[in-house]
């Protein structure tokens, strides 16, 4: 069980989108950092492997204007190293330099035949302390959302065309590959109409389960969980359930695995439930949900740390805003004067609202994705 689910975390970490090989990369290297330019880049993936060409770790970095400085740990250093460039579709060999010393230029090298076969990721080569503190174990971490930011079209190592999905996984910016043929699983009633789409479908803001082979280098499964709205939800006259769990539930439950939290009765015993709903209150402990209703009484109140992880989608405007956030981010928009002496408050158009999708284990907030400004 350990390996498969190290395996989806690799999964989840690691995307090829390889068109040809392209030559040597040399990057000087200082106190756990390589630096090096590549024109018209902004993101590239740096991956390790062993003596074997076994898999060993992986990372994304972004450059600014063309310039990356990507963190390397020293164990990585002397390992054969690749770095792929996503926007030019460049596949090279990195060569780690000494920084302190003035080396001539490598000249251009010719890496393996692109037409060998890659090694499959070895499952157990991931370290568990990689993974953020909010996860008491890895399984936590394995059975995560993916919040999307963009989908795009690549390549994958074969030659194969695929979706490149750019999404928020355990706190961290990743590209995934995702088959062209693969279609969503499952989805809450108001998007039924996603069930049978391919990625391609998918948009920014939107927040899916993603389940790989026990290899941990394909993709097999698509939940597709929650999509903001187009309209604000609490001035809205459309029924939603009184849980909103129109928006974020199918057959009863979450990606068709999990369990929800319900307004008004006390939170079942499921180690991992999902909520949604209106931000009433934040005290920086407490994050407390109200209904449609405004009802305190009937509030779903969750235990939010300081390492919760938090994405949050700026829906006010023509284009979303989707980005990584941290606690501080989360705020409530009622203001007070909006509840009446019996703690149920007046939602009408005057103020904008602020909702959030939350995922919790074992009562505590491990995701918080915000969409914010509705209204506004």
């Amino acid at each position: 069980m350990k390996k498969k689910i190290t395996a989806l975390f690799l999964a989840l970490t690691t995307f090829w989108t390889v068109t040809a090989f392209a030559e040597t990369v040399s990057a000087p290297y200082e106190n756990g950092k390589a630096a090096f330019t590549r024109e018209g880049n902004t993101k590239a993936v740096i991956t390790c492997y062993d003596e074997n060409g076994k898999l060993c770790a992986s990372s994304l970095c972004k450059s600014e204007d063309g310039a990356f400085n990507a963190s390397v740990a020293e164990r990585y250093k002397d390992m054969k190293k690749k770095v792929y460039f996503i926007d030019t579709k460049e596949l090279c060999d990195l060569v780690l330099t000494d920084a302190s010393a003035s080396p001539s230029p490598s000249p251009s090298a010719k890496p393996e035949d692109p037409s060998k076969p890659e090694v499959t990721p070895e499952p157990s080569a991931k370290p568990e302390s990689s993974l953020p503190s909010i996860y008491e174990k890895e399984v936590d971490a394995v059975y995560a959302p993916a919040f999307v930011d963009e989908v795009t079209i690549g390549v994958d190592k074969d030659g194969n065309e695929v979706y490149a999905a750019t999404v928020f996984y355990c706190g961290s910016e990743v590209t995934v590959g995702i088959d062209t043929d693969l279609t969503i699983s499952s989805a809450p009633e108001e998007y039924s109409f996603m069930v049978g789409k391919s990625a391609e479908s998918l948009e920014k803001g939107d927040v899916v389960y993603l389940t790989a082979n026990i290899a941990g280098d394909e993709i097999r499964d698509i939940d597709f969980i929650f999509r903001p709205t187009e309209e604000d939800i609490a001035t809205s006259d459309v029924d939603y359930g009184t849980n909103f769990e129109k928006l974020f539930v199918s057959n009863g439950k979450v990606a068709g695995k999990w369990d929800f939290m319900r307004y008004g009765q006390k939170a079942s015993n499921e180690k991992y439930q999902y909520a949604f709903g209106i931000i009433g209150k934040y005290d920086g402990k407490i994050l407390t949900l109200i209904n449609k209703d405004g009802d305190e009484d009937n509030a779903v109140e969750i235990d939010v740390q300081n390492d919760t992880i938090v994405y949050s989608c700026d829906v006010d405007g023509k284009e979303y805003d989707a980005r990584i956030d941290d606690i501080s981010a989360i705020s409530a928009t009622i203001p007070q004067s909006a509840f009446s002496d019996t703690g149920k408050a007046v939602l009408d158009d005057t103020y904008p609202y602020n909702y959030a999708l939350v995922r919790t284990v074992n009562g505590v907030a491990t995701e918080v994705i915000l969409y914010n400004n509705y209204n506004n």
